[in-house]
């Protein structure tokens, strides 16, 4: 399973304890360390700032250069939908769906493997890797 990730408002910039969001991370690039993409403004059209965001965000730094060295970049225009290969099964973490991206994935058939983020959660890390865990044992 392909696992989509964005950064603020699911790694950064949110209520969760930098402790669970390091956990949620460290979890998804130990157990998805080939199938990880980053779905994020920080990552599009050619250009990959993800570890510079990270870098100012809380988490541990070598943290973070794990996550740079082991997540792999995706590419797209105007609509973060435009990274994801609905070829395979996936879930993407993000905070925000557009109307619009919240069309294509209902095209495919795929609204359930969008998982909203509430960065306002105090528990969102935590829930995010309840589900998580919830899925791999499937």
């Amino acid at each position: 399973m392909n696992i989509y990730l964005d950064i603020d408002g699911v790694l950064r910039g949110v209520a969760s304890p930098v402790e669970d969001v390091a956990e949620l991370l460290n979890y998804i690039i130990i157990n998805y360390p080939d199938t990880t993409y980053w779905l994020t403004t920080h990552c599009r059209q050619g250009y990959n700032h993800t570890k510079n965001a990270l870098l100012d965000s809380e988490l541990p730094r070598e943290l973070v250069e794990k996550a740079s060295e082991v997540i792999k970049p995706t590419d797209f225009g105007v609509l973060k939908t435009e990274g994801i290969d609905f070829t395979k099964p996936f879930i993407w973490l993000d905070d925000n769906l557009f109307e619009s991206e919240q069309k294509v994935l209902e095209e495919h058939n795929c609204l359930s493997s969008h998982y909203l983020m509430n960065p306002r959660d105090p528990e969102m890390a935590k829930k995010a890797l309840a589900s998580l865990k919830t899925l791999k044992e499937v």
